[in-house]
């Protein structure tokens, strides 16, 4: 084999295992985030009393600003939920309370049927979760890699509002 070819093959085979490290599959982006998020001292119970008691006060989609060639656009790339987390819980815990329970579901250690309807997760697809402060309430960032699964988790989404829709109080 010459040395040209040899060369032009570690090349490729360097910039194969870069792109493989730069994109992860959605299971070890998943077990990644179970092994950060979730906290195995705590009760499991306490985690879903927080998923139950949350109430969801609105969903709306999520915009990226899309450069292309020509002009700019913007597409939906996920979903924005408000909701009312239980007394006493913080961004950050409820942040890792949604990272922990969509990776325990993409990885199978919780039965899917049980939350089918919920947007904090798709089969077979990572969403980055990040949750915010938002006059009062929480603003709940469900962001996927790619359009088609940023309009199912949208769909998803407003579906989970209509059937655990919070009345509120004028």
């Amino acid at each position: 084999m010459s040395k040209i070819r040899l060369a032009w093959m570690v090349a490729g085979l360097a910039s194969l295992t870069a792109a493989c490290a730069a994109r992860p599959e959605a299971n070890v982006k998943a077990a990644a985030a179970e092994q950060l998020q979730c906290d195995r001292s705590s009760a499991s119970g306490d985690d879903v009393r927080i998923l139950q008691q949350t109430t969801v006060l609105s969903a709306g989609p999520l915009y990226s600003h899309v450069i292309t060639k020509d002009s700019s656009d913007n597409r939906i790339t996920g979903a924005k939920l408000l909701v009312r987390a239980p007394e006493g819980v913080s961004t950050d815990r409820l942040t890792r309370v949604l990272q922990c329970h969509s990776a325990q579901v993409l990885l199978g250690q919780v039965d899917p049927s049980r939350f089918a309807d919920e947007p904090y997760w798709l089969p077979n697809t990572w969403l980055d979760i990040d949750v915010k402060s938002e006059n009062g309430n929480f603003l709940v960032v469900l962001r996927a890699d790619n359009i088609p699964d940023g309009l199912q988790v949208l769909h998803r989404a407003t579906a989970f509002v209509d059937t655990h829709h919070a009345t509120v109080d004028p």
